[in-house]
């Protein structure tokens, strides 16, 4: 398993004048991170060549804004109402110079490609290196898609209680003495039982990427590397970023979990055969675990507790945590930017892992003189035995002693290179140190250089993107805020479980017992804070579709439903027909048959600032109890003459406008209608909705071209397509076309599922529906409230 991080490098701001800023090629927003030991809020990105960046709230809002063709003028203003600060164009010009640009997030367009400086990548401490591919990500993601039910609970439960079980068996039964002296006899067993673990370990990181893809991110490519310089197999995870602490932790765990099933394996078939070669390769498979989970080096066990500290980075943090040891020396920037828990985890890991470094280094030192002659002894012996095998025609015996020799050189390089890191670490740690006892021993520095190194001496370097602010005289003087007592609040508490197991055992254990909520609950809760999102103004969403039956008046309202109840009101759902819509008919009544019609009447004092109150609408818009949304219906009077027109309707929707957060349209089916344009060209989102027939999905096709033609290009590419199905039984080619060619126009394609309780058309009861059918138009709303 392998995390990728990346982390800034500081360089001197740069002039602005004549430069247009985009961003790089292949960037991928992960969004923030879940679960996270620090303070402020962070986000995550993936550059086009796969290293993750970690940036601030600020920047993040700044990649967000910034696009080809976008004056920095109009970034600026809107990176400032969302960030609640004023940010003004050189502000902005500094942080694209000297903060994203040397990153690689974002490019002068006016520099010829070429004349960019590569951009940074990760070096940390004992990384893995010469990665190469085994499994390309296609192959990983279909394998792990057809092992995810393995981390169904049920099966989790069953399989670590079936282990227990193999375990105590084999350790009553087996006879572990009798089985390493026929392996060692037998150089051919000796290669099987190699060849076996080697495979174990591809499983085991087939194991990370299950998890991963279990958890709702993609795992990348399974390859095999090297560390220090042994041989080693990864797994790309780096995706599982965008999971929460919980998913984040199961993908560290995946490996093992899949050990779990080698060894049931090895076990039952020990148990059934009384082969010592498989009790032999479970015993060794169980240290590997137990070495695994050891967190002092880049095993899983480093990575569970990266992850319970919400600190990725551990190794990063050792030289700030032990400079803050330093006597009269403030908190470094690094450990203060730490939640208190994650403080804590941290600090205990580095006063624990630097002895232990620090003893592995004497140790090592003292050693090697015996190592190098106990090695080059051993290597002797086996390259006799090599000969001798080769002579005597036996090849298993030569290449066990090839691969031996092999084995052997390898550790000589990789203690090599080991001391060498390890050196550089500590003289890295030790100088402030040294420097400090030096001053104290009344020592001045020597020299204009000396004083030039001390106040140039970077405090943060290779820290993570963070905006810089400038300081205010009360920050430089060190005077505690109101915004640092908040800061130091505890995290909230964690959601409880409603659903699954996981809610059926905090209900049955009175709440001693409380795991988070599964995966579906989790995006159950996600689609729910997206759909509660703060909008900065009221947003107009129009749904269309230019043919009768396409389910667009009951999309509206279970839009409108669904906003309405996870919103608390202020959300309306309108009929925008010229003449007669039947959303008036599909909404229960409110006392009166008023519509669009008569309120245009009234529009004037609406209209006005002073006389306009939400109150009187009730007067015209018929309140839908406890699915809090209104409705206001089309013209519904089979005499009536009336019609509404462009001008109508932008009045209509100027005044609309002033009473609600959310307002929905539902159209008719005439695209030439003044009034179905001017619906469209108000319309911040839009909603393409088809049921999942021939006919229909064909309309939409040809609204999308027909709106492409009329220079709706960028509102095409922000709408959302759903596709409804008419029946419980669906054309599975049909949906597969239609999710093929919306995908490759709209920003998300979602289904909706048949709901019976829909079907007769009659008055819209949203209790009546199926959990799933709420469930997927929950959904549906967090896709549209995501685009506004």
């Amino acid at each position: 398993m392998v995390y990728i991080l990346v982390v800034t490098v500081e360089t001197a701001p740069g002039t602005a004048h004549g430069q247009r800023w985009v961003p790089t090629a292949g960037l991928v927003f992960l969004g923030q991170v879940e679960g996270s030991g620090l303070k402020d809020r962070t986000y995550l990105l993936r550059r086009g060549d796969g290293q993750i960046v970690q940036l601030s709230e600020l920047l993040n809002l700044v990649m967000v804004s910034i696009s080809a063709g976008k004056p920095l003028k109009q970034s600026a203003r809107e990176v400032s109402e969302a960030y609640g600060r004023t940010l003004d164009v050189s502000g902005l010009h500094h942080l694209l110079n000297t903060r994203l640009a040397p990153m690689g997030l974002v490019r002068d367009a006016s520099l010829e490609a070429h004349a960019a400086a590569d951009p940074p990548k990760a070096d940390p401490l004992l990384a893995l290196r010469m990665r190469g591919t085994l499994l390309p990500e296609a192959a990983v993601n279909v394998l792990a898609k057809i092992l995810s039910p393995l981390y169904w609970p049920p099966v989790v439960v069953g399989v670590v209680l079936a282990l227990a079980a193999v375990d105590i068996l084999m350790v009553l039964h087996g006879d572990f003495a009798a089985s390493l002296q026929q392996v060692l006899l037998t150089p051919a067993l000796l290669l099987g039982l190699f060849a076996l673990l080697t495979a174990g370990a591809v499983f085991h990181e087939l194991g990370h990427a299950t998890a991963c893809r279990y958890g709702g991110a993609r795992p990348g490519v399974i390859g095999c590397g090297v560390y220090l310089v042994f041989p080693a197999f990864f797994t790309n995870v780096t995706d599982s970023y965008r999971l929460g602490r919980s998913g984040r932790i199961r993908t560290d765990l995946g490996g093992l979990y899949f050990n779990c099933l080698c060894l049931l394996a090895f076990g039952t078939v020990y148990l059934a055969t009384g082969e010592g070669f498989f009790l032999l390769a479970a015993a060794l498979m169980h240290l590997e675990m137990v070495q695994q989970l050891v967190p002092t080096l880049r095993f899983d066990g480093y990575f569970v507790l990266a992850d319970i500290a919400g600190v990725p980075d551990l190794f990063n943090r050792i030289r700030p945590v032990l400079l803050s040891f330093l006597p009269g020396r403030p908190a470094d920037p690094r450990v203060k930017e730490l939640r208190p828990f994650a403080r804590r985890i941290v600090t205990a890991w580095v006063i624990t892992v630097v002895p232990l470094l620090l003893l592995a280094l004497g140790w090592m030192l003292l050693n090697l003189p015996l190592i190098l002659e106990q090695t080059a002894g051993a290597i002797g012996q086996h390259a006799g035995h090599a000969g001798t095998a080769a002579g005597a025609g036996d090849p298993a015996a030569a290449t066990l002693a090839i691969l031996s020799i092999l084995l052997l050189s390898l550790p000589l390089a990789g203690l090599a290179i080991l001391l060498y890191r390890l050196l550089l670490m500590v003289l890295t740690v030790l100088r402030p140190l040294a420097g400090r006892v030096w001053k104290r021993a009344g020592a001045a520095p020597r020299g204009p250089n000396a004083l030039a190194s001390r106040a140039g001496e970077p405090s943060q370097k290779g820290s993570t993107a963070m905006a810089i602010d400038v300081p205010s005289a009360g920050a430089r003087d060190a005077v505690p805020t109101l915004q640092d007592f908040l800061t130091e609040r505890p995290a909230p508490p964690s959601v409880l479980a409603e659903d699954g197991w996981q809610g059926a055992l905090r209900r049955l254990t009175g709440s001693s017992i409380n795991p988070a909520p599964g995966r579906r609950e989790r995006a159950h809760l996600r689609a729910i804070e997206d759909v509660q999102r703060r909008l900065d103004g009221p947003r107009t969403v129009v749904v269309v579709n230019p043919k009768g039956g396409a389910h667009k008046t009951t999309a509206t309202l279970l839009l409108a439903a669904t906003m309405g109840i996870q919103r608390g009101g202020y959300t309306l759902a309108w009929d925008n027909n010229e003449t007669r819509g039947t959303l008036g008919w599909r909404a229960p009544l409110a006392g009166h048959s008023r519509t669009a019609v008569d309120l245009l009447q009234e529009v004037d004092r609406f209209e006005d600032p002073v006389l306009g109150r939400i109150g009187d609408l009730d007067k015209y818009v018929r309140y839908q109890g406890s699915t809090q949304f209104d409705v206001l219906a089309s013209d519904e009077d089979a005499a009536g003459a009336a019609t509404i027109g462009s001008r109508e309707f932008d009045r209509l929707h100027s005044a609309l406008r002033r009473f609600y957060r959310i307002i929905m349209v539902d159209t008719g089916n005439n695209m030439r209608s003044s009034n179905w344009e001017a619906a469209v060209a108000a319309a911040d989102e839009l909603v393409i909705v088809s049921t999942l027939r021939e006919d229909t999905v064909a309309s939409a096709v040809w609204l999308i071209d027909g709106l492409r033609e009329r220079g709706y290009q960028e509102k095409v590419g922000n709408a959302v397509t759903l596709l409804a199905a008419p029946s419980p039984q669906i054309d599975q080619d049909l949906l597969r076309r239609a999710r093929s060619h919306f995908a490759g126009l709209t920003r998300e394609v979602l289904g909706v599922p048949y709901d019976r309780s829909l079907v007769s058309g009659a008055r819209l009861n949203y209790q009546a529906l199926q959990p799933a059918t709420r469930e997927a138009w929950l959904q549906a709303a967090a896709a549209v409230v995501r685009g506004l």
